[in-house]
């Protein structure tokens, strides 16, 4: 079965590599697709050297024109993927907060059958590591406010880390999705779970990026808060 991780990455130069040589050890082999939003640090040169030169045929890159959100870019990723023929598609941070060892569990799961497979945090308890109090409580609010809000029976509805079968995205419609950041991810397992989709949550620990910078802001935390309640009153804007 033919396999990707999309990368999403902004100004993660000190990052990339790392997480790139990561993934492409592991015994399955993992193609990766970096998706690059006009980094300004030389991740897109870094990218385009493991592409050409030391990965050919296992590591791509997919440059866009400007920063435009994590959503708009994991959509690209998505998109590039369907095209290309792929069959099990991940997501996942290129800072290490995602751990690529987690990637065969992942890949089982969806070989058992499940649609999407979510690396939960909260699942046991609180698996993160790193987190000053403040963001985790912020964190640990934010997915209880969504379960109470939407109904949605997943303890980790932020996450990033997910697996997903092809056909899978293709019943959530992509291209109708506008939201970003913590939204984004809540919408695709929202869309996920009201098409009935077998979803699975597994444990995960989360820890805090190990070099870089924190891409959240107020912005993507109100764009949250507020889609939850458009879930809740309206549903899905798309329901093909």
């Amino acid at each position: 079965m033919k396999k990707i991780v999309v990368l999403p990455t902004y100004n993660e130069a000190d990052n990339i590599e790392k997480m790139v040589t990561e993934i492409r050890k592991l015994k399955e082999d993992f193609h990766i697709l970096i998706v690059d939003d006009n980094s300004t640090d030389g991740t897109a040169q870094v990218a385009d050297r493991l592409s050409k030169q030391r990965y050919p045929g296992k590591v791509f890159v997919l440059h866009r024109q400007k920063k435009e959100g994590l959503g708009k870019a994991y959509i690209a990723g998505f998109q590039w993927a369907l095209n290309h023929k792929y069959e099990i598609i991940f997501q996942m941070d290129a800072d290490f907060s995602h751990l690529p060892s987690y990637l065969p569990l992942f890949l089982e799961k969806i070989k058992e059958g499940f649609d999407l497979v979510i690396g939960s945090r909260y699942l046991n308890g609180i698996s993160v590591v790193n987190w000053d109090l403040k963001r985790l409580l912020l964190s640990k609010f934010a997915s209880i406010y969504v379960q109470k809000i939407t109904k949605m029976p997943v303890k980790d509805p932020t996450s990033g880390f997910k697996g997903w079968k092809s056909e899978a995205l293709r019943k959530i419609h992509l291209p109708s999705i506008a939201s970003s950041g913590y939204g984004f991810q809540i919408e695709t397992n929202y869309r996920a779970w009201q098409r009935g989709l077998k979803i699975i949550e597994v444990p995960i620990i989360f820890y805090e990026r190990r070099l870089g910078i924190s891409k959240m802001n107020k912005k993507i935390i109100w764009e949250a808060f507020w889609l939850v309640w458009r879930l809740r009153l309206f549903g899905s804007k798309d329901r093909k």
